[in-house]
């Protein structure tokens, strides 16, 4: 049986690839965010219900930013923690699934 060992740097550039993917619908989740915020609420929102609805605008907002400084720390740090920062886009975007699922299971 043979295993196939995917050293860390093409593993970094799997996971750049992969968040870099996840930036293709980001001007129509902008949009979407911009709708939100510029909604009326109803009075019977809960406040914990805003609070998850807020969280996951200004969360999913910032995913650009955060791949963008991944990106340029793994360009300028080339060697050390590498695949760490490759990583960190990946946990910001379950950060944004997790709250999307937790808004749906609020409403």
């Amino acid at each position: 049986m043979r295993c196939i060992i995917i050293n860390k740097k093409a593993l970094s550039i799997i996971f750049f690839i992969i968040g870099g993917l996840a930036l293709l619908p980001y001007p129509f989740l902008m949009i979407a965010n911009i709708m939100q915020i510029a909604g009326v609420r109803s009075e019977g929102d809960s406040g914990l219900l805003l609070f998850v609805v807020y969280a996951f605008v200004i969360v999913s907002s910032l995913y650009l930013i955060t791949y963008l400084v991944c990106l340029i720390l793994a360009i300028v740090k080339r060697k050390q923690g590498f695949l760490l920062i490759s990583a960190i886009p990946l946990y910001h975007l379950i950060l944004v699934f997790v709250l999307l699922l937790v808004w749906f299971l609020f409403e």
